[in-house]
């Protein structure tokens, strides 16, 4: 659900509260997420890779140990930082 979630953050499905909640968009952003594709490096970095499912363009999300997440999304670019609950 983690990933899931950061990528719905990433792709606009899902918002970030100022409480830190998060807040879906629309109905259901697991279901626009769809499959992600999960990779862990040597240095315990998540590489999450997929299609957005309302528009079909790929995007690539990573997240390091620090909470720091980068994702490419077409031509844009987008950082922000996490924490689990």
């Amino acid at each position: 659900m983690f990933t899931t979630t950061v990528v719905a953050v990433a792709l606009g499905f899902a918002t970030i509260e100022q409480d830190g909640s998060v807040r879906a968009t629309g109905d259901n952003y697991t279901a626009l997420v769809g499959h992600v594709a999960e990779t862990i490096d040597r240095q315990g970095t998540r590489h999450l890779r997929g299609f957005n499912r309302v528009n079909g363009g790929a995007y690539e999300v990573t997240i390091d140990k620090g909470g720091n997440v980068e994702a490419t999304i077409g031509e844009q670019f987008i950082t922000f930082r996490v924490r689990q609950a």
